[in-house]
């Protein structure tokens, strides 16, 4: 009896943790051929990012990113407000918004102009409270490509190119990865 005791507590012990999981314990996604590796795991916004091997919250060339808005409810209103919000701080920035997908597509940059930075970030309901957002982003900086007008060009024609895959790619990937 008091090993069927003892079994019975290590089990709920195991399932307690178990539930206290948290998405922060995911240590890496692969995403387009590619494994990106978590670089915040203790966030305490609920703000994750992935980045590749070898890369930096402060020197990336691409990155994942998955955030979680407690206080948000409707994945459409999200992303057009987040269009919104991108194109207030950023005058200049190409935004592409898809309502009916909950997607939003865009191109960014620093008041500096160091880099032009290409996003698709998509709005999911999440499993516990709110939205999560799904996005991915690619840099391309200025000093590595002969200036601000290589860099901008390059972040263009890489839009051009590849917003359609990169948009159904994170609806696609988005819903499994989702914070708890």
């Amino acid at each position: 009896m008091k090993n069927l005791l003892k079994k019975i507590l290590i089990l709920v012990n195991i399932l307690t943790l178990c539930q206290c999981a948290t998405f922060a314990q995911i240590d890496k996604i692969k995403f387009d051929k590619q494994t990106y590796n978590l670089s915040n795991p203790d966030s305490e916004t609920k703000n994750y990012d992935y980045l590749l091997k070898d890369e930096n919250i402060g020197n990336w060339h691409s990155k994942l990113q998955l955030s979680n808005f407690p206080n948000l409810t409707n994945p459409t209103d999200a992303a057009a407000q987040y269009a919104h919000e991108i194109q207030e701080k950023t005058k200049g920035a190409s935004v592409l918004v898809y309502p009916d997908a909950s997607i939003v597509g865009y191109l960014t940059f620093p008041e500096n102009k160091e880099y032009y930075e290409y996003n698709t970030a998509v709005y999911q309901p999440s499993k516990v409270k709110g939205l999560d957002r799904f996005s991915y982003a690619k840099r391309f900086y200025s000093s590595e490509l002969g200036g601000q007008e290589e860099a901008r060009k390059k972040a263009i024609d890489f839009a051009e190119k590849n917003n359609k895959k990169y948009m159904e790619l994170v609806t696609k990937e988005a819903p499994k990865y989702k914070i708890d």
